[in-house]
């Protein structure tokens, strides 16, 4: 039986590199050899045992985490059409049964089957040497994207799906609170979409830089002004048309609320990890806001991949630091140690 490494996460703040089986490709299944693999904020909560889907039962420990991933094809099953040995592919995060109403419908993050890559119903991620995917969840990826540019495709993805589902109006208004990856990516996919002015507010001047840089954003740093009264100055006391909350937490939420104009919108592109929440439901009712969960990447992959290949979105920027599979305790002490500093750490297999 051939072996190969992976992380694996075996309970609280416990990660171990390990041998385990090499998986053996099936029916409709492409083996890929990892090249890259990001770190997200997902893989973190897994890693402290806060991730929602621990809590639920729907994610069992041990696990190989991992969604955000990219790499080469190294043997397809049975009935594979679409790719062959060699080709530079990276894939879906939402893995669905394509039968249900909700595939059908091209909802597919919504099956009731479905498994998420890394996490939800412990498919294995790609934390590892090797990942088996599913043909019909993957993508080819352009010469002129690196494999480390590529892992953050997923990231990316998940940005262009809850931005094109909550429409931006061109000439709009956009507030992205969060200048972590997600937010990042969030503002540089706004700004592609036809947004007269972007806004990102974070916590960090280092972080918030690349968002001027890569995107013309206007920033604020939390810790340094007022966020909601910075917010009305830019719009004249209006409030931002558009708010996207990128950062996870209930700060975050609460600002998102009281920026937005009367009428506008709200993107919800966080999990949250608390139990509970205490929002201003009335002021979201009075406000009469459109409300926005986005819920992982369905068919967002190949416009995000068409998007890198245009440079109209730029994840190079946001790699900060890369390290080898062995070093992935190193990844996370970086995480809770140095903040001002780590925006996307990649991991090489």
């Amino acid at each position: 039986m051939t072996k190969m490494k992976a992380a694996r996460i075996f309970g609280e703040k416990e990660i171990k590199v390990v041998e385990i089986p090499r998986p053996e490709v099936g029916p409709e299944e492409v083996l890929i050899r990892v090249k890259a693999v990001g770190l997200c904020g997902t893989d973190v909560e897994l890693y402290e045992g806060t991730m929602p889907y621990i809590e639920r039962g729907d994610t069992v420990l041990p696990i190989t985490p991992g969604h955000e991933w990219a790499g080469v094809v190294e043997e397809v099953g049975e009935g594979v059409s679409d790719f062959g040995p060699g080709d530079r592919v990276t894939g879906d995060v939402s893995l669905a049964c394509g039968d249900c109403s909700y595939c059908m419908s091209g909802s597919y993050n919504l099956c009731p089957n479905r498994r998420v890559v890394g996490s939800y119903k412990n498919k294995d991620g790609g934390f590892a040497e090797y990942i088996i995917m599913p043909e019909r969840h993957l993508y080819c990826l352009p010469e002129n994207i690196t494999f480390p540019e590529a892992a953050m495709v997923e990231s990316a993805a998940t940005c262009v799906y809850g931005i094109e589902k909550t429409g931006i109006e061109f000439g709009s208004t956009v507030l992205v609170i969060g200048d972590g990856p997600i937010g990042q990516l969030a503002a540089q996919s706004v700004a592609a979409s036809g947004a007269g002015e972007v806004i990102l507010s974070g916590s960090y001047d280092q972080k918030l830089a690349i968002a001027e840089k890569t995107c013309d954003a206007k920033t604020i740093n939390r810790y340094q002004q007022d966020v909601i009264e910075t917010v009305m100055d830019y719009t004249g006391g209006i409030g931002a048309d558009i708010v996207i909350e990128a950062c996870g937490n209930e700060l975050g939420l609460k600002q998102a609320i009281e920026a937005v104009k009367p009428g506008g919108k709200l993107c919800l592109l966080s999990i949250y990890p608390q139990d509970e929440l205490t929002i201003d439901l009335n002021t979201m009712v009075f406000k009469d806001l459109e409300i926005h969960g986005s819920l992982a990447s369905p068919n967002a992959f190949q416009p995000t991949i068409n998007m890198l290949k245009a440079g109209k979105i730029k994840t190079e920027e946001l790699n900060s630091h890369t390290l080898s599979l062995e070093d992935v305790e190193d990844a996370f002490d970086l995480i809770y140690n140095n903040k001002e500093e780590v925006l996307k750490i990649i991991l090489t297999p």
